[in-house]
């Protein structure tokens, strides 16, 4: 899951945080049981095929690292691994609530913002964590907030996450002026 973003003008970043509020409620609970794996989810796809992806604990940590490097280089401090995780494990429904209302954010798009801020090779994670956060972004700006937040919570509730519990609660991403994208 390789996706990038750029850095996020006020408006974005204060549009993320209402639409982290909208997206980001993931009922993660613990897996001791697969060592080494961050997260399982299993969501079924728009063609009705169920779809299993795991997260390792490397990925996690890379995207965290990676982000936390874009974050200081504007001065502000990175997602916790927890909001990686969640926002990772959320990206099936988030991807299909944009395809549902035309909203487009390319792991290209994405990748570019990041570079345009720090220019370092962001891991694949790293880009799709930060693309969750466009597409949140950009769903929140929609106006049929009502009609957006039952689709969501439709998609949302057609997956099933299993995560560590290291990862639990979400955690929040404090950006450049304070405002704290929160998931979970």
């Amino acid at each position: 899951m390789t996706r990038t973003t750029t850095s996020l003008t006020r408006r974005a970043r204060v549009l993320g945080a209402g639409a982290a509020l909208l997206l980001g409620v993931s009922a993660l609970a613990g897996c001791s049981a697969h060592p080494g794996q961050a997260a399982i989810v299993n969501y079924t796809d728009a063609d009705g095929v169920l779809q299993t992806f795991t997260l390792s604990e490397q990925e996690v940590q890379d995207a965290t690292q990676d982000l936390a490097e874009y974050a200081a280089a504007g001065g502000e401090q990175g997602p916790t691994a927890a909001f990686v995780v969640t926002a990772l494990a959320d990206l099936p429904a988030a991807e299909q609530l944009a395809a549902e209302f035309d909203i487009e954010v390319s792991d290209a798009d994405a990748l570019a913002e990041l570079q345009a801020q720090k220019d370092i090779d962001y891991s694949p994670a790293a880009v799709d964590t930060y693309r969750y956060v466009q597409i949140a972004n950009q769903v929140f700006a929609l106006e049929d907030q009502d009609a957006v937040s039952a689709r969501y919570q439709e998609l949302h509730g057609g997956l099933s996450v299993e995560a560590s519990p290291r990862y639990q609660g979400g955690g929040a991403w404090l950006l450049q002026d304070d405002t704290q994208l929160q998931l979970g």
